[in-house]
């Protein structure tokens, strides 16, 4: 008898599992609108990584021709802004590619998100050296 009732619970928990399933899977459906072939312009742009090493009171950002050693959070957002336009208008997509440094506090970080953020800057977190 103990072995009866063991397994009507045990397909009561798989109905409840599989309602739940049922459920969610009906919750939200998106449509996404992809392009026509017949008159879609696919226009490729190249990534192009530049690295911000961000240390306890100063940030470097590493281009491929240039080092630039910047003191604040403004002069930061200009150079990147500057950086950024700069391979827009050569058909580029920047990515900066942080690297905080273990001296660097976590508000240095969100801050550089937030300046990725407002400019429309692909950014990649280095996990690596973290």
């Amino acid at each position: 008898m103990n072995n009866r009732r063991f397994m009507i619970r045990l397909i009561d928990i798989a109905l409840i599992i599989l309602f739940g399933f049922i459920a969610i899977s009906g919750l939200k459906t998106e449509y996404v609108n992809l392009p026509s072939g017949s008159n879609s312009q696919v226009t490729k742009q190249w990534p192009h990584e530049a690295t911000l090493h961000i240390y306890g009171n100063y940030f470097v950002l590493q281009d491929t021709d240039r080092e630039e050693k910047l003191r604040n959070l403004q002069d930061l957002e200009v150079m990147m802004v500057e950086v950024n336009n700069y391979y827009l208008q050569k058909q580029y997509k920047f990515v900066i590619k942080i690297e905080p440094h273990k001296s660097s506090i976590m508000q240095s970080l969100i801050d550089v998100f937030d300046i990725c953020q407002r400019n429309n800057i692909d950014k990649n977190l280095n996990y690596d050296a973290i």
